[in-house]
């Protein structure tokens, strides 16, 4: 998600060096890249929350790498023997690869989020991929491993972008708890008790560690983690969570 204006602004700095980027991507790929000849179509895949026989829970972090936030972000979940999911937007990740790095040295999952958090609604295939396989890149590039969870910035596509997505490889990852902490209005208090009240065994949460000032989010975690860890909770990646609904 991409509330407030003031979160926009730093966008429109990148017009040029993105312009050059995907017209460099769309000469070398086509639609369909991740497709072996002759397969049939993937089956549109999508997850909201996780039928799970255990308290487990997934948190999600959106708009980052920040240099500010993630960081900060990362020691608290540390401290809780957490992990959790990033999707990262690739103009940040192209800026601050370190900070992704970090991320998946602490034993994080990194997912896409699109290069420029670009609403897909009403985009053609090749425009879809050419927003997403820069930042499956370079996610490879720094992990060793594709990403296959892709969040749809604004939570929002459409027919043809959840199509294309599935034919890439990608599962589309929604949330059952939305704090909307992208909002200055939320308290660190607030969002936690949000999170106490609507947490279930399955539950995907969505925070944020980029877009602005996550000084918020970054106390919430401190007060509603060890809450949630005496109830018994375990913090997991969303990967973990589907591999705990398969039985894994």
């Amino acid at each position: 998600m991409w509330g407030a204006m003031r979160r926009r602004t730093a966008w429109g700095m990148y017009g040029l060096g993105l312009a050059t980027l995907l017209a460099v991507f769309l000469v070398g790929t086509g639609v369909g890249g991740a497709l072996a000849p002759g397969a049939g179509p993937r089956p549109v895949r999508s997850v909201r929350s996780v039928p799970v026989p255990v308290k487990a829970v997934a948190l999600t972090f959106d708009d980052g790498p920040s240099p500010e936030w993630t960081p900060r972000i990362l020691n608290v979940l540390q401290q809780y023997g957490a992990r959790a999911t990033f999707f990262l937007v690739g103009l940040e990740l192209s800026r601050y690869p370190q900070i992704a790095k970090q991320e998946a040295d602490a034993g994080m999952e990194l997912g896409n989020h699109g290069f420029r958090h670009a609403l897909l609604v009403g985009m053609d295939p090749t425009a879809i991929e050419a927003d997403v396989r820069p930042v499956e890149q370079e996610i490879t590039a720094i992990t060793g491993q594709r990403p296959t969870l892709y969040r749809l910035p604004r939570g929002r596509g459409d027919a043809t972008a959840l199509r294309t997505l599935a034919d890439m490889g990608y599962t589309v990852v929604y949330w059952s708890v939305d704090t909307h902490d992208y909002q200055d209005r939320r308290t660190a208090q607030g969002i936690a008790t949000q999170v106490e009240r609507e947490v279930k065994p399955g539950s995907i949460v969505i925070l944020h560690d980029g877009g602005g000032n996550q000084l918020h989010t970054v106390e919430a975690l401190r007060l509603f983690l060890p809450v949630l860890k005496a109830e018994g909770y375990q913090f997991v990646t969303v990967s973990q969570l589907l591999e705990m609904a398969k039985g894994g």
